[in-house]
């Protein structure tokens, strides 16, 4: 819309609001964007070298004496 402007104080006015509002819109526009960066880069994990958590080492003896499973007991019917 456009205003017709008659003083001087008027027009520095007009001229101030027009420049306030438009670092308001690039002060939106670019802060936007530097939250969704910031968002999606805040803590983060960090890349590990591969290896650095693997840990290769020999198992303990299993001691395959013991048995733990009879398969030669015949169990009742009772509860099937």
């Amino acid at each position: 819309m456009k205003s017709f402007i008659i003083s001087k104080t008027s027009k520095l006015l007009e001229i101030a609001n027009q420049t306030l509002y438009s670092l308001q819109v690039v002060t939106i526009g670019l802060f936007i964007p530097f939250l969704f960066v910031f968002g999606i880069s805040y803590k983060t994990p960090k890349p590990v070298k591969p290896g650095a958590e693997i840990n290769i080492s020999k198992p303990e003896q299993v001691n395959t004496d013991r048995i733990t499973v009879d398969f030669n007991q015949v169990l009742s019917d009772k509860n099937s």
